[in-house]
């Protein structure tokens, strides 16, 4: 008999391990109560599960996934599968993707209802999780939710409770669950191979009608040493804004970045004070289809590893989505 692939599940919290608790669902569940909920997990592979931490995911932290990329790289398997929160798995995966050396599958997946909930998502993110790490047609770090595995710099949550909370917009998934099988649709590439140091601190600012700059102002005082600022349409700042923003940069990388959920920062369109032409001529770095979130990690992860570099290589690694 041919042997089965052995996938190690490691499960750090969030809602796929919720219970009723005195006041709401509290994380409680650990790795094997997990796998032990999917009997149908042991037709398709061996299974090593273990309880890294219980929490919701807005308590992870990067360290923790340097971890869990470390542990995941010397694990003895052929594939390794990470339960957590939604609330922050498109930047952990994202993380992960930028940090990860292994060259066996690393899946992220979690859920957005609880196991008490009628139609809980759960288990079959988890089995799909494990179908796709075992399947020998994924490589590199993947997001799975609702059937679907996708690219972790493109992935955003868009949803509070929605089992479709998870898309890409402009893009689409990478691949899709069907009839058992992963139907590969495109290759997933790591945007930057990073060298993981104690991450610069970089803040992420959104732009909003008729407020002064005051944070952006403030930012080197408040010991940031990078900035990404979700601006208004293609790449738009207030001309207060705009003023702040180049002068910040002259001290700092500042990452020009936009609020709105689908398509890229432009480059070349708009000339007015304020406008992407006026922001990247001084000084600001496009980011590209890189959303905010993602592109602050990116940012504090290169200042880091070489802060004369940084402003470079983030620009050559956003130009690799398109």
């Amino acid at each position: 008999m041919e042997k089965m692939p052995l996938i190690q599940i490691f499960a750090l919290g969030g809602t796929i391990a919720m219970t009723p608790g005195t006041a709401g669902v509290v994380p409680s569940l650990d790795a094997k109560s997990l796998v032990d909920a999917v009997p149908s997990l042991t037709d398709i592979a061996e299974i090593q599960a273990e309880t890294l931490a219980a929490v919701g995911s807005a308590n992870l932290s990067f360290q923790r996934i340097y971890d869990v990329c470390r542990r995941a790289e010397a694990a003895d398997c052929d594939g390794v599968v990470i339960t957590q929160g939604t609330d922050t798995l498109e930047e952990t995966s994202f993380l992960a993707s930028l940090l990860y050396k292994g060259d066996k599958p690393l899946m992220f997946t979690g859920a957005m209802r609880t196991p008490n909930q009628p139609g809980a998502d759960g288990p079959s993110n988890l089995y799909n999780a494990v179908l796709a790490a075992a399947s020998g047609e994924v490589n590199g770090v993947s997001l799975l939710m609702n059937t679907e595995l996708h690219d972790p710099a493109l992935v955003a949550k868009e949803h509070t409770a929605e089992v479709s909370a998870f898309v890409s917009r402009g893009f689409g998934p990478v691949a899709r669950i069907i009839e058992g099988e992963v139907r590969t649709l495109r290759v997933v590439e790591p945007i930057a191979d990073i060298e993981f140091c104690e991450p610069e601190s970089v803040a992420l600012v959104s732009a909003v009608l008729d407020l002064e700059p005051v944070f952006i102002e403030k930012a080197p005082d408040l010991g940031f040493k990078g900035m990404v600022i979700e601006a208004f349409g293609a790449g738009h700042l207030s001309e207060a804004w705009a003023d702040a923003a180049a002068e910040l940069a002259r001290e700092m990388p500042v990452v020009l970045s936009t609020r709105i959920t689908e398509g890229p920062v432009l480059e070349n369109s708009y000339g007015y004070k304020g406008a992407e032409i006026d922001l990247l001529n001084r000084g600001l770095l496009p980011s590209g289809y890189l959303k905010g979130r993602k592109a602050r990690i990116l940012l504090s992860l290169l200042l880091a590893e070489n802060a004369g570099t940084a402003k470079a290589r983030f620009i050559e690694a956003v130009r690799k989505l398109g």
